[in-house]
């Protein structure tokens, strides 16, 4: 898309003291996303994705801060903002679809009284009556059947594909430009997932907002995204369109990640997991975050002394972060 980026992170460094130290959550992540894109952030857990879309909203715990970056979102950056100026952004700017709706969803709340507060919050001219009202029609329009009735339970008496249902009305009950869900998906059965998608999918054409999924599920990533960042410890360390990623990954941990999705379209065979184990993220390495697991590095001192930059590969808007990218292509041959 040649569109002018709705949202335009550079440079994103996250810490967050502990007894041992320092955790280097986020290390000089750059992303990206134009208005109406899906872009998926792919990476396995710990990495730093969800600390990423905290970090965008202003709702990282007290040990946590960013100590590097920008976040240019409608000409404002996002961590120069007041408390104030970005409670007035999230929930009608820029919204989020929590990992965990039970813990996300108020126990002692009725859910159609949750969506409505998230309308009166951003609109003082609106009267209870209407935002209740309004709060009926979004849960009809993400899939609750007898809306009207459900909007007066508990968070508890709803299943987990229902109340994720009910994050996505109150993530756009004020029209965002933005969503960011974070792994919308996580803890429900394949045919709830699927729903989840669907409606996320329906709301995107619908409202025309952009679409930033974090997820480390490849299939959801190939399902229903444009473009791809692949994190890993901190770092982005491959972009690219999802056509490009898949057919033509150029990072080594891209490459492990792919091979581990199993395939109905070949012949059976064993998955080779990626050896070692993700960084600690106590220390900030010099070289490259993923040496220590790498098959390429193979006696490379550069590797382990010097950090590779994010660059073009041959499709436009491809990069990676490899001093040996180029290896992927005769890797497969």
């Amino acid at each position: 898309m040649g569109e002018e980026p709705l949202l335009e992170v550079r440079d994103l460094s996250v810490t967050f003291k502990v007894p041992g130290g320092t955790v280097h959550a986020v290390n000089g992540l750059d992303l990206h996303v134009s208005p109406g894109e899906v872009l998926g952030v792919v990476g396995e857990s710990g990495c730093g994705k969800s600390v990423t879309a905290l970090a965008l909203l202003g709702l990282l715990p007290p040990t946590g801060r960013v100590v590097e970056g920008t976040a240019w979102f409608k000409g404002r950056d996002l961590f120069r903002l007041s408390r104030s100026e970005l409670r007035q952004i999230r929930g009608r700017d820029i919204s989020m679809v929590f990992q965990d709706p039970l813990t996300s969803l108020h126990p002692g709340m009725r859910v159609g009284a949750q969506v409505a507060e998230a309308l009166e919050v951003h609109d003082s001219s609106l009267s209870r009556r209407a935002a209740a009202q309004r709060a009926v029609e979004l849960l009809d329009l993400v899939g609750i059947p007898d809306a009207a009735l459900r909007a007066n339970d508990h968070p508890h008496l709803w299943s987990g594909g229902m109340r994720q249902r009910a994050m996505i009305a109150m993530a756009i009950a004020n029209k965002p430009a933005l969503i960011i869900a974070d792994e919308p998906t996580t803890a429900l059965d394949v045919t709830v997932q699927a729903q989840i998608l669907d409606v996320l999918g329906d709301i995107r054409q619908e409202t025309g907002a952009a679409l930033i999924l974090i997820t480390h599920d490849l299939g959801v990533v190939a399902e229903v995204c444009d473009r791809v960042v692949v994190v890993y410890g901190g770092r982005g360390v491959e972009t690219a369109s999802v056509h490009d990623l898949f057919g033509d990954p150029r990072h080594p941990y891209t490459s492990g990640l792919l091979a581990a999705v199993p395939r109905i379209d070949g012949p059976l065979r064993l998955h080779d997991p990626i050896p070692g184990h993700p960084p600690t993220l106590l220390d900030n390495p010099t070289g490259c975050v993923f040496a220590d697991r790498c098959s390429r590095r193979a006696g490379r001192d550069r590797c382990v002394t010097e950090c590779p930059e994010l660059r073009p590969m041959d499709q436009p808007g491809h990069r990676a972060a490899c001093h040996f990218a180029e290896e992927a292509l005769s890797e497969r041959r």
